[in-house]
């Protein structure tokens, strides 16, 4: 398995940003730092993936904290052979619910196994 580095993360922020806009720039690179640890100790693959979801929007960066931690979600997820097969709607829905601190790291990892499929 790949570990992920905090490199990595801010250049998926990065192309986010530059394929969909927003304002660039990291808030707090000490935030990235502790989430990549926690992510790369943890073991199971839909647990990594609920954990990017989940920590990333505690706004390491200064916009996109979303489609930032999907998009990493989803990588970790495709590294292990699984893709996210929701529909936009769904997953928009998660990703706001993410947003307003009303999911937990359960419900997260819940949503995405009901939602994956193989590639």
């Amino acid at each position: 398995m790949i570990e992920l580095t905090a490199e990595m993360i801010i250049e998926i922020h990065d192309t986010t940003i530059q394929r969909y806009g927003g304002l660039p720039g990291i808030l707090c690179l000490g935030t990235i730092d502790n989430l990549v640890d926690r992510i790369n100790d943890e073991p199971n693959h839909f647990k990594k993936a609920a954990l990017a979801l989940h920590l990333i929007a505690l706004h390491p960066f200064n916009d996109s904290q979303k489609r930032t931690g999907f998009q990493v979600a989803d990588n970790i997820l495709r590294m292990n052979g699984l893709c996210i097969s929701a529909s936009k709607e769904s997953i928009c829905s998660l990703l706001c619910t993410v947003a307003e601190y009303n999911c937990t790291l359960d419900a997260i990892e819940k949503w995405l196994r009901e939602n994956t499929e193989e590639i």
